[in-house]
């Protein structure tokens, strides 16, 4: 199931679906439908086209993380409420001894700071860091943000599905041990990533109180920063937002069909 989501969700998005348009434009250039393959061809060039804007960042990608800023601004560190545990989703980190002795930081690495500054106010004695070789690579930037190495555990895992069933283990035998008390946690990952991350909680750790943390607005920031006259104009780097926002809704769209 894995493997068949990570197919399925490459063809269905901006990239999958322009690719698809590419190859049956060439196809009816070749069989000579002419017509058909310049409407394709024309179509396909302006769903790339509407994907690399600044417009498609404020449909898709905006609303994901309008939620969770507190009248327009991102909640600082002190606005959270105390809990068992901070849970770090991975994703932000990667890790590779063939190519040098030190982790790398992809862009969703203000994760990781968003961990250590919550453990640092005194909001959680643990960090709870998941994905796949968390140990090798976030480890290694949170001790050197000051968090100490034993009050961070880890649990491997591929996606936000088992993620969330592992980690739902974890504190539902905490708040067991506690009482009747349920678990308190605070969810580290990407504003854009929250919402599904959240849902994926409330399904597997459903006795745990989720209190979203996020700590990555690239979304927000990419559209806002954009200037009226860059509105409609192309960036590669706003291309990825956007795919990332689409795999986003997907996801969410999948759990409420399928839940």
């Amino acid at each position: 199931m894995y493997y068949i989501n990570k197919i399925v969700g490459f063809i269905v998005s901006p990239i999958g679906v322009a690719i698809i348009g590419g190859v049956a434009a060439v196809v009816c250039a070749r069989l000579k439908r002419m017509r058909l393959a310049k409407w394709i061809g024309g179509s396909t060039l302006a769903w790339l086209w509407l994907w690399m804007t600044p417009m498609m960042t404020c449909i898709v990608g905006v609303p994901l993380e309008s939620e969770f800023l507190d009248e327009g601004r991102v909640p600082a560190v002190e606005d959270f409420p105390e809990a068992d545990a901070i849970v770090l989703l991975g994703g932000s980190m990667g890790y590779d001894d063939e190519l040098g002795s030190h982790s790398e930081m992809s862009a969703s690495a203000d994760r990781v700071r968003q961990a250590a500054r919550l453990w640092k106010a005194g909001k959680a004695p643990k960090i709870i860091a998941t994905g796949d070789g968390a140990r090798e690579s976030t480890l290694e930037l949170l001790k050197e943000m000051g968090v100490d190495e034993a009050c961070v555990e880890f649990v491997d895992a591929r996606n936000t599905e088992e993620e969330a069933k592992g980690v739902g283990e974890i504190l539902t035998r905490k708040g067991a041990q506690a009482g009747s008390r349920d678990a308190r946690m605070l969810l580290v990952t990407s504003a854009w990533h929250t919402k599904r991350a959240r849902m994926m909680f409330d399904k597997y750790a459903s006795s745990v109180d989720v209190v979203c943390a996020p700590g990555d607005f690239e979304m927000t920031m990419a559209f806002e920063k954009a200037s009226c006259w860059k509105f409609l104009g192309v960036d590669a780097y706003v291309f990825h937002l956007n795919s990332v926002a689409f795999h986003e809704w997907v996801g969410l769209v999948g759990y409420w069909i399928f839940r």
